[in-house]
């Protein structure tokens, strides 16, 4: 989504610069008729229309223009306007005043997107990391942003981390049982162990695997196996299962059977 918001907030300047360059290196001069012309907020503007040879629908076109080139147009009711070949709307009079708006309003977008980007990724880093407080055999204790939780990782994982160490990875449940509906109040519920209850919503849901969004907001992938899914989209759902964790580095963490 971030990136498609970049693609979105650059694509007007994009398209303005192309544009630009198109006619320099393309456009062909013509001379437009002027059709009507105001001065607003000390801005020379003027409203014409391209010969219908070169655009037969007759378009109505806009440009904020230098004084000189605005009672020169006033004067004559014509304006010179450099225009692409095949393309009527790529044009530009002879006397236009730049306009940087596009160019300004994808910095600021772009410097929000960076902002936004760099919380995501701090928010991300904090889930994401964790501090090793125990190992007990094949179960591993870690802390992290949102509190202790006991795990397994993947085959020998255990016996080559220590307490104090930090590792980077991600969270999810692998179920033992059917999920079935049941109630959101909860959370993640430790009933010993690894073994722990998930109670959340369902978010989203295909073969063998699922998404349950806990009452914090937060989301847990849920690796379902063979196991059926009596819940729907949107319903609330009770799962029990084994928490599992993907250190960085892994593809994948332990399955249930």
């Amino acid at each position: 989504m971030l990136l498609f918001a970049v693609f979105l907030v650059n694509l007007p300047f994009v398209h303005e610069t192309w544009t630009d360059r198109q006619i320099d290196r393309n456009g062909t001069e013509v001379q437009a008729t002027v059709i009507d012309s105001q001065v607003t907020g000390g801005h020379y503007l003027l409203d014409y229309r391209l010969p219908r040879s070169v655009d037969p629908k007759q378009t109505r076109f806009s440009a904020r223009v230098d004084r000189a080139t605005y009672e020169r147009a006033q004067e004559t009711k014509a304006l010179l306007v450099r225009v692409v070949p095949g393309k009527p709307s790529a044009n530009e009079p002879v006397g236009a005043v730049t306009s940087h708006l596009f160019g300004v309003v994808a910095l600021l977008g772009d410097l929000v997107l960076v902002l936004v980007g760099l919380a995501l990724y701090r928010r991300w880093r904090q889930r994401s990391q964790h501090v090793v407080v125990e190992v007990r055999g094949d179960d591993v204790v870690l802390e992290s942003a949102a509190g202790q939780v006991t795990v397994v990782g993947p085959d020998g994982w255990a016996q080559r981390v220590r307490a104090g160490q930090r590792v980077t990875g991600g969270l999810h449940l692998v179920t033992d049982a059917e999920v079935v509906t049941g109630s959101v109040v909860g959370g993640l519920e430790q009933v010993r162990g690894a073994s722990y209850v998930a109670r959340g919503r369902v978010v989203d849901a295909r073969a063998g695997q699922l998404t349950l969004e806990l009452y914090d907001r937060t989301r847990l992938r849920v690796e379902t196996g063979r196991h059926r899914i009596r819940a729907d989209i949107r319903d609330p759902a009770e799962i029990h299962g084994t928490l599992c964790f993907t250190p960085a580095g892994f593809a994948r963490g332990p399955r249930g059977d």
